[in-house]
């Protein structure tokens, strides 16, 4: 069974690379796939480093200022079975993540019990149990959901959704030994560049708290809660 893990990335082609050395070194069996949005002025530079540090990427017209809307659209695209291989799982990272641990993408697969719905998560050294700032789910969830966070999301709240979710389907799964470290300005492990500051601002986080809201509170969610349990 094979493994997506879906990047969503805007000008840090440098974190990409990072991360994309990360999979050699713990050994990681994943597909790597980097969502690009189509004006980003650092769009060459990611497409000319994708060879060389072995890592696939798909080009979006993202007209938001998130990575929600690029991350379902490049999860709808290689859910087309018809032109990519068959992925049973799929992974969201964000190009600030780093896995440390030997080995973690099959770790997470195997916390997720056969033929059982569920969201794997590790320790990012920031959150730890408490959210999924970085999480893999099965292909069934993904399908059902039509992606991996629901419409309408821009940035934030995708990791309340996710926590939110696996505790209402009764298959959230937390491994504190597979560490995927999130190096956030929050954390002081990064700089606030302007791209964290435009996807953090007090609009954005306004508007997606009330998404969530009402997304975990609609007849659609606990349709989608019945069908996944």
């Amino acid at each position: 069974m094979k493994t997506a893990i879906v990047v969503p990335s805007r000008g840090r082609p440098e974190n990409v690379k990072r991360l994309a050395e990360s999979f050699k070194t713990t050994q990681a069996k994943s597909d790597l796939w980097v969502i690009l949005d189509e004006y980003d002025w650092e769009r060459k530079n990611y497409e000319n480093n994708a060879e060389a540090y072995d890592y696939g990427f798909l080009v979006v017209d993202n007209i938001t200022p998130g990575m929600a809307a690029p991350l379902n659209m490049g999860v709808e695209m290689l859910m087309d079975d018809s032109i990519y291989d068959r992925y049973e799982y799929f992974a969201f990272l964000g190009d600030d993540h780093l896995p440390k641990t030997a080995y973690w993408d099959y770790k997470l697969e195997l916390a997720i019990p056969h033929g059982k719905n569920g969201i794997a998560y590790g320790n990012d050294l920031l959150q730890g149990q408490n959210l999924p700032t970085a999480c893999l789910m099965n292909r069934q969830i993904v399908e059902h959901l039509g992606g991996m966070v629901p419409p309408r999301f821009k940035h934030l709240y995708l990791d309340n959704f996710w926590r939110q979710l696996g505790q209402d389907i009764n298959g959230l799964f937390y491994c504190p030994e597979v560490i995927i470290e999130h190096l956030h300005p929050v954390a002081r492990k990064s700089e606030m560049d302007a791209n964290y500051a435009r996807v953090n601002a007090p609009e954005i986080y306004e508007h997606d708290r009330q998404i969530f809201e009402e997304y975990i509170n609609s007849q659609e969610y606990a349709d989608l809660v019945a069908i996944l349990r």
